[in-house]
């Protein structure tokens, strides 16, 4: 799976200390995306996805996670190795939010109705929808733009995802590791 990093804590992409996964790779290139340098899909990320599940498992048993947040690039250009991460370790962690620009529909006529069927068994949040910089609101703490759509998959944990955007607007993780700063976060456009 081409991977581009996992860090944890991460507090600005879901609610609690979640462990946040970015993909390599996204054909949509979104005007004003937030992660431009991600939009190239790159062959020295290539990590085998048994690596990203047991490195994942071992996150969760040395630490407190409520979550994980999968993003990018896109991780629905990686389908199959998606899949394979997400149905090995949903068991040890109910609260899987996935990030796509594909929307819902566009998923459900590309992928076959199997995969849809464990895309939705494993994951309890997918944010679906291109970015779109004339519709960022500066409000929302879990979408870039309006049109972007919250579906929840696991009724149990809407209820705790209510009560975490409704309490927070947006807000930017910084972490800093060497020489170098990633900012994580929904970030406010610049008016």
């Amino acid at each position: 799976m081409l991977i581009e990093r996992v860090l944890y804590p991460v507090e600005t992409l879901g609610p609690g200390k979640r462990i946040g996964i970015w993909t390599s790779g996204c054909s949509k290139k979104c005007f004003n995306c937030i992660s431009p340098e991600m939009q190239t899909a790159r062959a020295d990320k290539d990590i085998p996805v048994s690596q990203l599940i047991q490195f994942t498992k071992d996150v969760m048993r040395k630490n407190h996670v409520n979550g994980i947040t999968i993003s990018g690039g896109d991780p629905l250009e990686q389908p199959d190795e998606l899949l394979a991460f997400i149905s090995a370790i949903s068991a040890d962690c109910e609260d899987i939010l996935i990030y796509t620009g594909y929307t819902l529909s566009e998923l459900q006529k590309i992928l076959p109705e199997e995969k849809m069927d464990l895309l939705k068994k494993h994951t309890a949040v997918l944010i679906d929808g291109r970015y779109q910089d004339n519709l960022n609101d500066n409000i929302s703490p879990l979408t870039g733009s309006v049109n972007q759509k919250i579906n929840f998959f696991n009724a149990a944990v809407k209820n705790k995802y209510e009560k975490y955007m409704n309490a927070h607007g947006r807000k930017i993780q910084n972490i800093f590791y060497g020489d170098k700063i990633i900012s994580i976060g929904i970030h406010k456009k610049e008016l």
